[in-house]
């Protein structure tokens, strides 16, 4: 196997576009885009990462197609099948389903934030996402780190934030030693 995907998830105002923003900056420096079908993002290198990234609130996997999984799923096999090792950053809810971890076999890291920062963050970027949306992301992350024993990492403030991102960092450079 010469790709790791890694997926970023969490709850809606967890951090993850913002960690992800962070990770660009960190790794991005001349970034290309591509498109593969439904499928869209940035490379660098043997790096890469699914999304629309302009700078809109709810940039990322959030900006692709609701039918993107097929091409996702396409786009990792084909870096799979290329010489070297790859590197594949996803976030968000779009792809965060069984089939697309399972089928890319991507390692899961699930953030989450205390309840009074989540409502903080929510206020700050003026969601419009209804309390029964919410409820509903939160039980769909519940019940997965429940069924698949996935623990989560705090990101309350900007400490967590950063350790995150080395943490992140650090996971691309061992793989692509």
């Amino acid at each position: 196997m010469s790709v790791k995907v890694l997926f970023l998830a969490g709850v809606p105002a967890s951090g993850k576009s913002t960690i992800f923003r962070k990770i660009r900056e960190k790794h991005f420096t001349e970034l290309t885009e591509f498109t593969h079908g439904a499928a869209k993002g940035i490379t660098q290198g043997k790096l890469a990462m699914l999304g629309v990234f302009d700078g809109s609130t709810f940039e990322g996997t959030d900006r692709l197609s609701m039918t993107v999984i097929n091409d996702a799923i396409a786009y990792a096999k084909t870096l799979d099948e290329d010489e070297g090792k790859h590197v594949l950053l996803v976030e968000g809810d779009r792809l965060f389903n069984a089939r697309f971890l399972r089928e890319t076999r991507a390692s899961l890291i699930l953030i989450d934030a205390a309840p009074e920062v989540l409502e903080a963050r929510h206020r700050e970027r003026g969601d419009d996402q209804t309390p029964a949306f919410l409820k509903g992301r939160r039980s769909k992350v519940e019940n997965f780190a429940k069924k698949h024993r996935v623990g989560r990492i705090m990101n309350n403030n900007q400490a967590d934030q950063e350790r995150i991102v080395l943490g992140i960092s650090k996971l691309i450079e061992q793989w692509q030693q």
